[in-house]
């Protein structure tokens, strides 16, 4: 199970993963969600998976107290939006994992968690994702990375580059 806080329109999640709750209080979100039958039908032409996907969209601020169990979810995501790990941890099972960047410091963040344990970090080297190594205090060695992509942004209103350059985290929840 995966809740995914901050998803914007995003959801590809739902075609790697059968069972994932949406969270965003954008009103384009909700519009894009509106429709559940038509993204079922999507999710299932491209699922890599075969049970049949349970989706659910949440149209409200993840910061306020979600209509969720504690303890639910085997995979919190946190990309590209603040403040996730802080408010929606609670959600995550003990041995769960923490996916994010550092786009908004949450890899700092869930860095100095106790509850958070730093596990792997991975980052798309030609063209393939692989772990790589990384110490702690270059954590913030992604910060001048997201810099650039959002000059790059502006620049090119395009947004590949700015996911293709990040480094992402992998934290365990340890209790």
């Amino acid at each position: 199970e995966v809740l995914y806080p901050g998803c914007s329109i995003h959801i590809s999640p739902a075609f790697v993963f059968p069972y994932v709750v949406f969270v965003d209080q954008d009103p384009a979100a909700t519009e894009f969600f509106f429709d559940q039958k038509a993204l079922i039908d999507l999710i299932k032409q491209f699922r890599k998976y075969r049970r049949n996907p349970y989706i659910q969209f949440i149209p409200q601020d993840f910061t306020k107290p979600l209509p969720l169990r504690k303890n639910q979810f085997d995979l919190l995501l946190s990309l590209y939006t603040g403040g996730v790990s802080k408010a929606c941890k609670s959600h995550l099972k003990t041995g769960g994992y923490l996916v994010t960047n550092n786009h908004h410091n949450d890899a700092i963040e869930a860095y100095h968690d106790n509850e958070l344990t730093l596990i792997a970090a991975i980052e798309k080297k030609k063209g393939k994702y692989c772990s790589i190594d990384i110490q702690p205090d270059e954590l913030l060695r992604t910060r001048q990375t997201t810099t650039k992509s959002k000059r790059y942004l502006r620049k090119t209103n395009s947004g590949v580059e700015y996911i293709e350059n990040e480094v992402y985290y992998i934290f365990q929840r340890s209790w």
